[in-house]
């Protein structure tokens, strides 16, 4: 346990364990009243749904009471409205009884939590980097989050799932590279079992939903089809393209990259080989980075709660929905945009169809997803992260101000349009070569956009604007990534990426009924394409499994920093900063921002120059309290900066060494420096 807990605090583990029964037992019984839900559908969607409302109100409640006591209220809020609710619909024994059968399936959650958080415990990749100083930092209280590598800069981010590792790290006492594993594996199995939920639901068959879920979780790209093409065919597919980011590190063209390892830090035992990896539609169990499967989370919790629509004679169904959507403003700000906006457009759109044809409107309906569009919209500008950032610095700007301190970025033209992947650079769908390549990158989800789009079209006009509006929302995404260029362009992934998942999605059930009534060549064109969209997941799944028995914390953490974080996390003073040669560290370890960079990929200036010569005069000039010193960052220094170490006014905090003398880590106060 010593790599997972930071001092074993029993009332602290208790506690915790008390706030995840309130918010899973409070969402059962609330999402049970307030929903049309099946037979075996409320207790795993109710907990469903008071994780993600959790996360909600936690991020509105800590600037207000703190991180702990936003904790505790925001438990305890969720069990009141579900017991409320259950007292006014005043069920049987026998009702209640017949949900709780559904025990397996929470058996089921907590066995694939295990799994995915083992499996994550052997690589350090996607961001970790950003992640475990985010984490780090937020689980200090700092909820809106600062930039962890600049107090003086608010955090445009989507932090959302960071908001419940943050509370494993401050009130459970897990470090934050546990407590990070642990709550990106929860949202993953949580979505695997809602993708069950929904596959068996549509199909009423629970070998469909189990189908369902592999889709939908380990469904993505097929760029591995490349590998099937004649030689000289790949090499001229591969002059079109131009490697980028890790792609580039990888090899110098796409046909020896495809044979190679994937060149990234962290990968764990067994390198993943770059042919199975993908540039834009990543498989839920590999959305290591961002916000994990959380955005996905959200999207399957809508369907399976999208009955009764939102009402405003159903006042607690409706607040429910508008907590959840605002919390894709936290985790998926462009599908919480583009969702929000789809729906809008599908309600107008039915508004006027009905107005032509001289039906009546269905208000209740109209003023239920007016109140819950309107109530998202506004958690989304005041609660943090992106959307509030972006807007702030929008407002500043119209009226002739200076932008906010922000790391936001803008948005540009695109021309010629192209789809944006993480390592094949810009693909053109109007270039023959990048077509090809582009094709692979994107898989056979691509073929089911068409179905998706008309079960989308025939729900929004049966009233269903939620499903209406995925499908709308899918198209739009699509349209955008195509003409629209983001400041940091390799982010721009996430919107084809998640029309390609919407698609499968909503194309699902239909696809389901149509294999079983389809002939022999029809079936096995559809089990065809099943097993190539999955393939790939499938494989690099296996290979990170084998990083198991060799767990890391960090591919910048080693057990010296363990062994300090486990003693001073977020006990030096408020506000003191730690200078470190890798300023990521210092943060993760000890819970306090330092003053380095002016965006998530840029140094600045005046960090670059202290760090030439970063005595401890200067270093507490510039603000620094602490330096955090290692062996290897030691011997780069020459004689006089080692001198300069030795001065009274510097004095050794805290200091730790390996068995054999060779590695060691040093606090060192500095604060008498200046």
């Amino acid at each position: 346990m010593s790599d997972w807990l930071r001092i074993l605090d029993p009332l602290g583990l208790a506690l915790f364990c008390a706030t995840c029964l309130a918010w899973s037992a409070g969402g059962w019984l609330a999402v049970r009243t307030w929903f049309n839900l099946r037979p075996g559908e409320s207790l795993l969607t109710g907990l469903a749904a008071g994780f993600v409302v959790y996360l909600t109100l936690v991020n509105l409640l800590t600037p207000l009471v703190g991180l702990p006591a936003a904790a505790a209220l925001s438990a305890a809020l969720i069990l009141a409205a579900g017991l409320a609710a259950t007292w006014r619909q005043r069920p049987t024994r026998t009702e209640l009884l017949a949900d709780l059968r559904a025990w397996p399936q929470l058996a089921a959650l907590l066995a694939l939590t295990l799994l995915f958080e083992m499996a994550q415990r052997g690589v350090s990749i996607f961001d970790e980097y950003l992640h475990l100083p985010l984490v780090s930092s937020m689980g200090t209280g700092i909820i809106p989050p600062r930039f962890y590598l600049n107090p003086e800069l608010s955090f445009a981010y989507h932090y959302g799932l960071q908001i419940f590792a943050a509370v494993l790290e401050n009130m459970a006492r897990f470090f934050a590279w546990s407590a990070w594993d642990l709550t990106r594996a929860l949202a993953i199995a949580l979505t695997l079992n809602l993708a069950w939920l929904w596959g068996r639901r549509g199909a009423g068959r629970a070998v469909a939903g189990v189908l369902c879920a592999l889709l939908l979780v380990f469904g993505s790209g097929a760029r591995w089809l490349l590998l099937l093409l004649p030689g000289s065919l790949l090499n001229w597919l591969g002059q079109g393209v131009q490697l980028s980011n890790t792609g580039a590190d990888t090899a110098s063209n796409l046909a020896l990259a495809l044979t190679r390892p994937w060149s990234i830090e962290g990968a764990g035992a067994m390198p993943f080989p770059f042919a199975y990896h993908n540039g834009i539609f990543i498989g839920q169990f590999f959305t290591l980075g961002s916000t994990g499967a959380l955005p996905a989370l959200t999207v399957l919790l809508l369907l399976l709660l999208a009955r009764p629509f939102p009402s405003l004679r159903r006042p607690g169904g409706a607040l429910t929905a508008a907590l959840i959507i605002a919390n894709l403003a936290l985790s998926a700000e462009h599908l919480f945009a583009f969702l929000w906006l789809a729906i809008a457009l599908v309600g107008g759109g039915m508004a006027l169809r009905a107005w032509r044809a001289q039906r009546p409107l269905d208000h209740q309906l109209m003023w239920g997803w007016a109140a819950v569009l309107g109530l998202s919209a506004l958690l989304s500008v005041f609660q943090g992260g992106f959307i509030t950032e972006t807007l702030r610095s929008l407002l500043l700007a119209l009226q002739g101000a200076p932008p906010a301190a922000s790391n936001a970025n803008g948005f540009a033209l695109r021309w010629p349009p192209a789809f944006i992947t993480g390592h094949l650079g810009q693909l053109s769908p109007f270039n023959l070569r990048q077509l090809g390549v582009l094709l692979a990158e994107l898989g056979p989800a691509l073929l089911a956009a068409p179905l998706a789009s008309y079960i989308a079209w025939r729900a929004a006009r049966r009233g269903d604007w939620l499903m209406g509006g995925l499908g709308l929302s899918a198209l739009l995404m699509t349209g955008f990534t195509l003409f629209v260029e983001y400041g940091v362009d390799r982010s721009s992934t996430r919107f084809a990426g998640s029309a390609l998942w919407l698609w499968l999605v909503l194309a699902f059930p239909l696809l389901w009924r149509g294999y079983q009534r389809a002939r022999s060549l029809g079936r096995a064109w559809l089990g065809g394409l099943f097993g190539v969209t999955v393939f790939a997941g499938l494989v690099i799944f296996s290979i990170q499994l084998t990083s198991i028995p060799q767990p890391i914390a960090a591919y910048f953490i080693d057990s010296l920093d363990l062994r300090l974080s486990a003693k001073y996390w977020n006990l030096l003073e408020p506000g003191a900063q730690v200078l470190d040669s890798y300023p990521e560290r210092a943060v993760t370890v000890f819970g306090r921002i330092s003053k380095a960079n002016s965006s998530i990929y840029v140094k600045l200036p005046e960090w670059e120059t202290l760090m030439a010569d970063p005595t401890p005069r200067k270093a507490a000039a510039f603000g620094y309290s602490y330096v955090y010193m290692n062996e290897k960052w030691w011997e780069e220094f020459t004689p006089a900066l080692r001198q300069a170490y030795q001065q009274a006014c510097v004095k050794t905090f805290a200091e730790v060494q390996s068995s054999n003398g060779k590695q060691f880590r040093r606090l060192l106060n500095i604060r008498a420096c200046r």
